[in-house]
């Protein structure tokens, strides 16, 4: 099983796991990082160590970030070059349906990056723009 560990700015992460327990229930192997105006990047990485300490146990780790190049992004990826001995992957540009997707599929990954590849279309797909259609009338539908 990989186990996800999300960080990102602000109450990000917290706030995802808010959603994702209020929608599935699921928490199990799922860490969350937040990234407060008071902390420095130290106390950040800090506590990401003590989350990937958590998921030891998993065959991986998948970090599911807000923003590529910001803080939180930056200190996993330093993260995880320096434990060489967890294999971890890091995506940026997370949101909800990936999490919600991700918590549901975790058993079935034994690789973070396949993982992760598997997740980034979820990603995407999620993000519209709600567009107004026209209806018209079909006689021969039943109204459902």
């Amino acid at each position: 099983m990989i186990g996800l560990l999300i960080t990102g700015h602000g109450h990000f992460a917290t706030g995802l796991g808010s959603s994702l327990k209020l929608i599935t229930g699921n928490t199990e192997n799922i860490v969350y990082v937040d990234f407060e105006a008071d902390h420095s990047t130290e106390i950040l990485t800090e506590n990401l160590n003590k989350g990937f300490d958590q998921l030891k146990d998993c065959d991986g780790v998948l970090v599911l970030s807000d923003l590529a190049g910001g803080s939180p992004f930056k200190c996993a990826v330093e993260c995880k070059f320096a434990r060489p001995d967890q294999a971890i992957e890091v995506i940026a540009g997370s949101n909800l349906p990936m999490l919600i997707e991700g918590s549901m599929m975790m058993g079935a990954f034994d690789s973070p990056l396949d993982f992760a590849e598997s997740l980034i279309p979820t990603g995407k797909d999620y993000i519209i723009r709600f567009e107004l259609a026209a209806h018209e009338d079909n006689a021969e539908e039943d109204g459902i």
